[in-house]
């Protein structure tokens, strides 16, 4: 079970204790330490201090000698908001403040009358299994590092302050690569992530969202339609001195719908029901280059991710386009949906190539090999 520290906030000592009594110290197979504070600007200069897994707190203050309640529990929630990934849960008997935002990660809570909507809102949070995959998330971070400075660093050091890569930025470097390539390699159980699901293809929102990138999926307003940049990054970067890139003009891939290429393939196809089956059909139509479409090589299989639908990259259909056409940071054309990660970006670019490098030959006749077939054959 994994331990979450969570933060109790709340300006009455009686009801902190009250609390602490009834609320759950195991919950949805997670273990619950509970770190009561009396008080928000306490609570703030924790927050500052230690990582909380989940703040649960008060929304009311009634200042003394005051009759009209002051919602200091918004303070808490957009100071995390503003600092780290920490879910909220704010209580009160009082109505709900209109500046506070309810989503997933921050609810609501009625405290008249007894606990139960308070344990109701904190076990729908960790049904979402986001606050134990952010704790698992530090954990791994931390003993990744850990394990890196004691057994990489600490046996090389040496040599790393011969070669002069001793120095604070290139460490840093260093220690976000080596955790960063770990943890997007490695399943849990420290096995090699071999298969993905489709949102798993793409980087959004973009790490560096006003630069074009190789990959980039583009919104095209005016056709509701989609492409993707297949124009290299070394041409599109922008060097701190200039307005624009080196590429004028940024190449992209239109798309066709999945389901109406699939139509035509799988047209008249028997197929089986069990699953096995089903899959067995469609790994070849997603695969890296996918067996669907003439003339081979033609299709290039883009899965789907938020609002837009699977597709497929068509080869045979390509636009350059004028970069303040596309531009990220002014264009209205066209609107950024997210960037191919390096590995399936790289992919894209290596069939495209694939596809426009190949040479036709004739076929050579077998008859005029059959002198290599074994003499007993």
């Amino acid at each position: 079970m994994i331990k979450l520290l969570v933060l109790l906030i709340d300006d009455d000592e009686e009801t902190l204790e009250q609390l602490e009594q009834l609320l759950p110290t195991t919950l949805c197979d997670c273990l619950l330490e509970w770190e009561t504070c009396l008080g928000f600007d306490e609570a703030l200069k924790r927050l500052d201090s230690r990582r909380y897994d989940i703040v649960v707190t008060d929304m009311a203050f009634t200042p003394p000698g005051k009759t009209q309640a002051e919602f200091r529990g918004l303070e808490t929630v957009n100071d995390i908001r503003g600092k780290r990934f920490c879910p909220v849960i704010a209580y009160s008997t009082r109505s709900r403040p209109e500046d506070l935002t309810l989503d997933v990660f921050v609810s609501f809570a009625d405290k008249s009358g007894d606990e139960k909507d308070l344990v109701s809102k904190l076990e729908s949070l960790l049904k979402t299994g986001i606050p134990q995959i952010a704790r698992s998330l530090h954990n791994e971070l931390d003993g990744v590092g850990g394990e890196y400075l004691w057994q990489f660093l600490a046996k090389n050091w040496q040599h790393l302050v011969q070669t002069g890569c001793t120095s604070p930025e290139v460490l840093e470097r260093l220690l976000r690569r080596r955790a960063a390539t770990r943890i997007g390699r490695l399943n849990s159980d420290e096995t090699e992530v071999a298969d993905v699901a489709g949102v798993e293809f793409y980087i959004s929102p973009k790490i560096t969202p006003g630069q074009l990138r190789l990959g980039e999926v583009l919104f095209e307003v005016a056709t509701q339609s989609y492409r993707v940049v297949l124009t290299p990054h070394c041409l599109l970067t922008i060097q701190s001195a200039d307005q624009k890139p080196k590429a004028e003009f940024v190449l992209t891939v239109k798309t066709v719908l999945a389901s109406t290429v699939l139509a035509n393939h799988f047209q008249g196809m028997q197929i089986a029901p069990e699953q096995a089956a089903r899959e067995k059909k469609v790994r070849p139509v997603i695969g890296d280059s996918p067996s669907v479409g003439k003339p081979n090589g033609r299709y290039w299989f883009l899965p789907g991710f938020l609002q837009m639908p699977d597709l497929y990259c068509d080869f045979l259909q390509m636009e350059s386009l004028l970069f303040t056409d596309v531009d990220p940071g002014s264009s209205q054309k066209f609107q950024a949906v997210a960037v191919l990660d390096t590995p399936f970006a790289e992919a894209l670019q290596a069939r495209f190539g694939e596809f426009y490098s190949s040479v036709g030959t004739p076929n050579l006749h077998p008859k005029y090999f059959l002198h290599l077939l074994p003499t007993n054959a």
